[in-house]
């Protein structure tokens, strides 16, 4: 898990990709991480191959994926057949499979009001995940959850400019995630 830290570390701007004209950029770009935020069960194997060739840890959200289900077979998927390094969702208890087999781990959550916020630690109980996504990317939020666990935590959704990106980098974000291609290459 330290080599995932420190390379969230050295890479604080993750590309989402949201189709498949992003590969061909971050093919091309810097970045060593990506989240593939699209795709379905018979292209996301070719999908994760050509980011992993051309070097990149790879990341897949797992909710976003046409034609999966939210069962562990899923899971087993992913680490048999595909070469992805960690999987990302909402789901406490796939998140908490995908661990077991050794996938990392990143559990994303959608705070958009108390309730929500307050459902955080007893689902990341649940799923023991790695990481924490915290959608939208609103750094006075993103804020709170870092003050509140140890695990790293990436802003996403909404994160779409130079000064989004710094404002939750300063709020104690470990990475902030982001669809605009304009900030790819902060």
């Amino acid at each position: 898990m330290k080599e995932i830290y420190k390379l969230l570390e050295n890479n604080p701007v993750i590309p989402g990709l949201k189709g498949d004209e992003d590969i061909a950029i971050v093919e091309k770009n810097d970045a060593q991480i990506v989240f593939i935020l699209y795709g379905d069960v018979a292209k996301i194997e070719d999908i994760v191959d050509r980011l992993k060739n051309a070097g990149k840890t790879v990341f897949v959200n797992m909710d976003l994926i046409s034609g999966f289900s939210s069962k562990n077979e899923v899971m087993d998927f992913m680490k048999k057949r595909t070469r992805v390094d960690g999987v990302i969702s909402t789901k406490a208890s796939m998140l908490r499979y995908a661990k077991s087999i050794g996938l990392i781990t990143v559990h994303r959550f959608f705070l958009i009001d108390s309730f929500s916020y307050e459902s955080v630690q007893k689902q990341l109980e649940i799923s023991g995940a790695d990481i924490v996504n915290v959608v939208p990317g609103w750094p006075k939020v993103v804020g709170w959850i870092c003050d509140e666990t140890t695990k790293p935590v990436i802003a996403a959704g909404l994160v779409c400019d130079r000064q989004s990106v710094i404002e939750n980098l300063r709020v104690g974000a470990a990475a902030i995630c982001t669809t605009s291609h304009s900030v790819w290459d902060m």
